[in-house]
């Protein structure tokens, strides 16, 4: 290979590479996720919003690139606005979050310079809207999704548990329970008039400039957590607790109430059962008793000495034992039982009364005879 090739592949190096070297400076690539804004000497003079190469002047012009995508603020709770009042005086904290991009990237360099101070500052609108917006809607309208009328009779028992509701809590928050029936607003609506309300601050003039712009646009504002203040939380969560109580309290005392009527009927129902069956166990004894009656006065007036007769033997075999002494004197009715009775037969009427036994003396039968020879 001859010296004059070499030195013009050398060359060619050589140019190849300036070029190179020289097209850092001289070309820019845009990305499809970004914006491309060239400054020459500081000031942007035009943009670049569609991905592709393009040419700048060296040394002269230089090139800033921005995100061209969707940016998210807040949801965090080192924004969270506090002791943000209601219309209805209730102290809520809310922990907001936006949506916003970059719009016009030379406007977004002169004004807002840096992604902080555009963050800030969409930061700065979007809780300014909040506070201007939630301040005039009481709480009610901006804990409910949609502006459909809220019945207490679905969510606490209907107009019953209402008068519960005013023997334990004062008027005001009485009517702060009571659910609206007019004028309601839904958190929808509210959150579309922060958004109005957030883009028409951040799109207004700057410096009274007409065509002053800041370069963002705000996409959406939103509320991702509404909750009360500590304090009002703490007696909020207190007056649940007494209208609880109090709803627990009125239902024992019905119950109570319920429990003492059952029990007062139950006791007047068993007492009349009892008066019922006792009525009747007196006329079933009075009739049985009756009947008893009835049946000793027939069988007495049929068999009347008879029935005496026996009697009297049952009373004489009753007290009458072995060790039994009787003094009897002649007109004695237990001797006139033996008055009819022939010697022969007064022996064996008074051996079962007597209680002889198989082991008796001869001085038993000599008394036996005596009593025998006195009774003729």
């Amino acid at each position: 290979m001859s010296q004059r090739i070499v030195q013009l592949i050398v060359r060619i190096f050589a140019v190849v590479g300036l070029l190179l070297i020289l097209s850092q400076f001289m070309i820019y690539i845009v990305d499809q996720r970004q914006l491309a804004v060239v400054l020459r000497f500081g000031e942007p003079v035009r943009a670049q919003s569609q991905p592709g190469l393009y040419f700048k002047i060296p040394l002269a012009e230089s090139v800033r690139f921005l995100p061209r995508t969707l940016q998210f603020w807040g949801d965090d709770p080192s924004e969270v606005l506090p002791d943000l009042p209601t219309k209805d005086n209730k102290k809520i904290e809310i922990r907001p979050w936006a949506v916003w991009k970059i719009s016009d990237p030379i406007a977004f360099v002169k004004r807002m310079r840096t992604m902080d101070n555009a963050e800030n500052r969409v930061a700065q609108f979007a809780r300014g809207a909040l506070r201007d917006v939630i301040t005039k809607y009481d709480l009610e309208d901006l804990v409910r999704s949609t502006d459909r009328e809220m019945k207490m009779a679905e969510l606490e028992g209907g107009e019953g548990e209402l008068e519960i509701l005013k023997e334990v809590l004062p008027e005001s928050e009485l009517a702060a329970a009571t659910p609206k029936t007019r004028g309601l607003v839904g958190r929808q609506a509210i959150l579309e008039k922060i958004n109005a309300a957030a883009m028409h601050s951040l799109a207004a003039n700057v410096d009274g400039d007409e065509s002053g712009s800041r370069g963002i646009e705000l996409v959406d504002v939103g509320i991702s957590h509404i909750d009360f203040v500590e304090t009002v939380r703490r007696t909020t969560f207190m007056r649940w607790i007494a209208e609880r109580e109090s709803f627990s309290a009125h239902n024992v005392k019905i119950g109570e109430q319920q429990k003492q009527e059952i029990l007062n009927k139950t006791h007047a129902e068993v007492e009349r059962i009892q008066g019922e069956g006792q009525r009747t166990a007196s006329i079933l004894r009075g009739q049985a008793d009756a009947k008893v009656i009835r049946n000793y006065a027939e069988a007495i007036s049929e068999v009347g000495e008879f029935y005496t007769f026996v009697r009297t033997l049952e009373a004489y075999e009753k007290s009458i034992n072995e060790q039994t002494e009787l003094i009897l004197t002649t007109d004695n009715d237990f001797l006139k039982q033996f008055q009819h009775l022939q010697p022969s037969q007064i022996q064996p009427a008074l051996q079962p009364l007597v209680g002889e036994s198989s082991n008796s003396t001869p001085s038993d039968s000599a008394e036996d005879n005596s009593l025998t020879s006195t009774t003729e």
